[in-house]
C-alpha cells in the first residue's frame, strides 16, 4: 500500500531545476525524454488541453498549487511489473546487465471528487517525475550507498529517474506508466526498490526549491545474483510488449531462463525482438 506524504521534500542533487544551472546527466535525459515521449504519445489527446490558449488557462486552473493536497489523496501508484532477479555488475560498466524484468509502475487517478475531465488532465500532466532508490529486503534501510571502503559509491546504477508514459495496458485500459528499464545493481543480495512520485510545476520552479511527495511504494523482494549463479532472463511480459508498441522506451526480451554452461556470456539476454 502506497504511503502518502503531505510534507515537502528537498529535491536530491540529481534533480536540481534550472535555477541552479547545474542539471546533471540524469535530469538532462529526463527533460529530453519527457518532450519526446509526451509529444509522441499524447499529441492527439492533448491537442486542446496543452496547445490552445483556452486549454492552457483551464489546465493551469485545474493543476494549480491549491489542488496539490487533493492530488496527494487521489494518486495511488501500483507496481504493475515486479523486478524478479538481477545479475550483479560489480564496479565497472563493461558488462553491466539490467534488472529483470524491468519494473513498471502505474499511476492511478481515482479521486471521488474529480470529474472525468479533471481525471484525464491529471493523468496526462507531463511534469510528474518518479525517482528510484534501492533498500534492504526489510524495506526499512536505504541501501543506495556502498560502505566506506567503497568510497560511498552508489549501489544502484542506470537511469534512476522516470518520466510518465500515457497509453493502454495489456487489457486495453488507459493508464500512466513509469518504466525503469535501465537499472543495475553492483552487489549480490536481497533488496527492494522504492519509487517516489513528485509533481513539478514549471511555472513555480523559479521561486520554489521544494515540491511535494505525492506518494511512494516499494517493490517485492528481488534477488541479485553473481554472474555464475544468475538463472537467466525471462521473456518480456504482455504489458511491456503493449507499451513498446505504443512508443514507450522499454526493451523487449526473448528470454533465456534455463541452465547455461559456466562461463557462457549469455549476450542474447539483451537483444530486442
Amino acid at each position: 500500500m502506497a504511503r502518502h506524504k503531505t510534507s515537502d521534500i528537498m529535491l536530491p542533487a540529481a534533480w536540481r531545476i534550472p535555477w541552479d544551472r547545474q542539471l546533471d546527466q540524469h535530469m538532462a535525459r529526463v527533460i529530453k525524454a519527457m518532450a519526446k515521449i509526451n509529444f509522441a504519445s499524447n499529441m492527439h489527446n492533448n491537442l486542446f488541453m496543452f496547445t490552445t490558449r483556452e486549454g492552457l488557462l483551464h489546465r493551469n486552473r485545474m493543476l494549480s498549487s491549491s489542488t496539490t493536497q487533493e492530488l496527494q489523496s487521489t494518486q495511488p501508484i501500483a507496481v504493475r511489473q515486479q523486478p524478479r532477479a538481477a545479475r550483479a555488475c560489480g564496479f565497472g560498466d563493461r558488462d553491466r546487465r539490467v534488472n529483470d524484468p524491468p519494473p513498471i509502475v502505474q499511476l492511478r487517478i481515482d479521486g471521488p471528487g474529480l470529474s472525468e475531465e479533471e481525471r484525464r488532465a491529471y493523468l496526462r500532466y507531463p511534469n510528474y517525475v518518479m525517482n528510484c532508490s534501492i533498500w534492504d529486503e526489510s524495506g526499512t534501510r536505504d541501501a543506495s550507498y556502498m560502505p566506506d571502503e567503497y568510497n560511498h559509491q552508489r549501489r544502484l546504477m542506470g537511469s534512476l529517474v522516470g518520466t510518465p508514459f500515457v497509453g493502454d495496458d495489456d487489457r486495453n485500459q488507459e493508464g500512466c506508466f513509469f518504466c525503469f528499464s535501465d537499472l543495475s545493481c553492483r552487489t549480490p543480495g536481497a533488496f527492494r526498490l522504492k519509487f517516489t512520485l513528485i509533481m513539478i510545476d514549471p511555472a513555480r520552479a523559479s521561486i520554489l526549491r521544494h515540491f511535494p511527495t505525492l506518494t511512494e511504494i516499494k517493490t517485492d523482494i528481488f534477488q541479485v545474483y553473481s554472474a555464475k549463479e544468475f538463472p537467466g532472463m525471462v521473456a518480456s511480459s504482455s504489458l511491456a510488449k503493449k507499451l513498446k508498441e505504443q512508443g514507450c522506451i522499454i526493451s523487449i526480451k526473448k528470454g533465456n531462463e534455463r541452465a547455461r554452461p559456466r562461463g557462457a556470456d549469455g549476450r542474447s539476454d539483451d537483444e530486442d525482438d
